[in-house]
């Protein structure tokens, strides 16, 4: 069981956003999720169609009085995906515990206490480091900081990386530390320049999957559902599936180091000639040559726009991409995407405009 809070005590930089679609494209790979909600706003709670005002028992009730975890849990309407609610009340818990014991450890105590076992606990934090925020930290293994492309969120993040140092050498309690960028503009200088910034003083881990600004996610939330449901799509539900990819990745350790396995039937016996896309005794073959590229995935109409569902993937020496996919005849739209950047097939003339101003790549398979 892995458990994330997702923290960062600037508001608006997209940890609710970030809290409710992790959880719900983590329950659309097979992953069981509990997503706490720490915030008395209730935003999480109110994210997937739950009204903070109607609930009884909350994350408050864990808090204060000590009632089970597993007794105010409530079904999302998202499958795979449970949540703990909260609602205002939850904004008098750090008087009312200001003289508790192991105050800062009730959450983790609560969820040691459950019977339940999830894949994954997701935490969603308020936008302060008071008690709540700390109780997340110190529940939580990982924490991921929604970081917006912005001088101000640069300042804050220097504040909260200093929290979680001190809150590690304090209670001996190690977090793992990962930044995911979001609200991001790969048309904007400034926003390129931030993120560079950030790799170079920042030690730990920065998602190589930015989370780019989408008025669906917006949507989707004023909706009550997770954009994976709402516009899958969109480019909102594919960035999170790509930082779900990552975070899968990161549960077996081994399978990154692992090489791409490939498959004798899909080897070009010839190799001074070009490797064409079409039909193979696999599959669908595309083709897409990038010396240096570290990953490149597919996505498109035919898995649903999430990067490399169902593809079989080979990668050659001289840096070819092949990907292999059952499809049926039919038209297709789609798009390679390379080391998180979406591209055209430049093995492919035919392009069509898409909703977002930009290209997709257009396939007829007869």
């Amino acid at each position: 069981m892995r458990i994330i809070a997702i923290a960062n005590q600037k508001g608006g930089c997209g940890k609710t956003t970030t809290a409710i679609n992790l959880s719900a494209t983590l329950a659309k790979s097979n992953r069981t999720v509990l997503l706490i909600d720490m915030d008395p706003q209730g935003h999480s709670t109110l994210g997937f169609n739950i009204r903070p005002e109607e609930i009884g028992l909350s994350v408050y009730h864990v808090l204060k009085e000590g009632v089970f975890l597993d007794d105010v849990v409530l079904n999302t309407g998202t499958q795979n995906v449970r949540i703990a609610p909260s609602n205002i009340i939850l904004s008098a818990i750090e008087q009312e515990i200001a003289g508790a014991s192991e105050k800062e450890k009730k959450l983790h105590n609560a969820i040691s206490m459950s019977k339940k076992i999830y894949d994954y606990i997701i935490i969603d934090c308020p936008p302060n480091l008071g008690i709540l925020s700390i109780n997340a930290l110190r529940a939580a293994e990982e924490v991921i900081i929604p970081l917006d492309v912005s001088f101000f969120s640069m300042h804050g993040l220097g504040k909260l990386l200093e929290t979680i140092e001190i809150l590690n050498r304090r209670s001996g309690h190690r977090l793992e530390t990962y930044i995911l960028p979001t609200m991001f503009d790969r048309r904007s200088r400034f926003a390129r320049e931030i993120i560079e910034e950030v790799k170079t003083h920042f030690k730990g881990v920065i998602f190589n999957t930015p989370i780019r600004n989408c008025t669906k996610l917006r949507e989707s939330v004023s909706f009550g559902r997770a954009v994976t449901d709402y516009a899958p799509n969109s480019i909102g539900n594919w960035d999170y599936t790509g930082v779900v990819e990552e975070l899968i990745l990161q549960e077996d350790p081994v399978r990154e180091a692992r090489p791409i396995a490939v498959l004798s039937s899909s080897i070009i016996k010839n190799p001074d000639r070009a490797i064409q896309p079409g039909f193979t005794d696999n599959g669908f073959l595309f083709v897409y040559k990038d010396p240096k590229a570290a990953e490149v995935k597919i996505a498109g109409d035919f898995n649903e726009w999430m990067p490399d569902k169902g593809v079989m993937s080979v990668r050659s020496e001289d840096g070819t991409w092949k990907k292999i996919i059952n499809i049926k005849p039919g038209s297709y739209q789609y798009k390679f995407c390379i080391d998180g950047e979406w591209k055209e097939d430049p093995n492919n003339p035919n392009i069509v405009c898409n909703k977002y101003g930009s290209y997709n790549s257009l396939v007829v398979i007869d």
